[in-house]
């Protein structure tokens, strides 16, 4: 459960952001961090080799704003998924919630104290929730990622861009803990995957709010993007007629395994089977779990299609 609260005194929230050559934005959402209302936060950064000036303002920044710690590097990590993963293992254990921050997103003045009241009200060690997607044009669209949460919606998606988490502190130690114990090949690509993925295996309450919290901004450099429209639909089937979903599957499937209380152990075990085979009977047994397996009614359709046509 998430850690209790001594009266009169602000929660406190580590909040990790990782950074990769955002020097252009970070201000912005620097301050958008530093400004939330109703917690004690902190801010504890990583920077992944950057070679805009993005290392060098931080280090400006950190001497006036004593909020702002930076962790050293020690190399390159690649990803901005292996840079968080870093930021889990070398950012201090004892803080009541975590965060994490992409570089180049504004957020709301009442993120963080808003999520907390819904972690400690709801007893959820994790909570995500919708954002607005805006672009440099003034575009502007809700990302909607809180459709009801489906038995098996961990194994093939994320509650929500992982700018948008707030972790308790036994959570954070339990992604700590697998990280690392894990062996090489077995880390899932994407953060904001594994930890939903501890969680909900684990048996503990993951909500995902309605309430935008994040202004997400869209640009050429997005790792993964808002996942709206035709391009984006396009680039992600590719993905999957790679192979790579299903290869992700199959690795978080098994990391589901290895923390799953007793209640799931069964069904995770099944799963396992029906996402590793390829031949038509598993094939239709899997399609016919579709709508355990995504939130959105419209993704349930598409998957089952996908599993039963091979293409999955």
């Amino acid at each position: 459960m998430p850690a209790d609260l001594t009266p009169g005194v602000l929660p406190r929230v580590a909040v990790l952001l990782a950074t990769h050559n955002g020097r252009r934005w970070l201000p912005e959402q620097l301050d958008s961090v530093l400004n939330q209302s109703g917690v004690d936060v902190e801010v504890f950064v990583r920077d992944d080799a950057s070679t805009d000036g993005t290392a060098e303002w931080l280090a400006e920044r950190s001497a006036a704003e004593p909020r702002l710690t930076i962790i050293a590097s020690d190399g390159a990590s690649g990803s901005a998924a292996a840079n968080f993963y870093r930021l889990v293992q070398l950012a201090p254990a004892d803080r009541e919630f975590y965060a994490f921050c992409d570089q180049d997103d504004i957020w709301i003045p009442t993120k963080l104290s808003s999520h907390v009241r819904l972690s400690l009200a709801l007893d959820a060690d994790g909570v995500s929730s919708n954002v607005t997607s805006f672009t440099a044009d003034g575009s502007r669209s809700l990302v909607k990622k809180d459709f009801p949460q489906r038995r098996f919606d961990y194994l093939l998606e994320s509650p929500g861009p992982g700018s948008t988490f707030l972790l308790s502190r036994r959570l954070i130690a339990l992604t700590r803990d697998f990280l690392n114990s894990a062996q090489a090949g077995t880390v899932p690509q994407h953060h904001d995957w594994l930890i939903y993925v501890l969680a909900r295996a684990h048996g503990w309450l993951w909500h995902i709010d309605s309430v935008p919290t994040v202004e997400y901004r869209q640009h050429d450099a997005n790792v993964m993007g808002a996942n709206v429209g035709a391009r984006s639909a396009l680039s992600r089937l590719s993905l999957v007629r790679e192979q790579w979903h299903r290869g992700q599957a199959q690795l978080l499937t098994r990391v589901a395994i290895s923390v799953a209380n007793d209640t799931f152990t069964a069904e995770l075990t099944l799963m396992r089977e029906l996402v590793d085979k390829r031949d038509l009977r598993s094939r239709f047994a899997l399609a016919r779990r579709a709508s355990q397996l995504r939130r959105r009614p419209r993704d349930q359709w598409i998957i089952g299609l996908l599993i039963v046509a091979g293409v999955w």
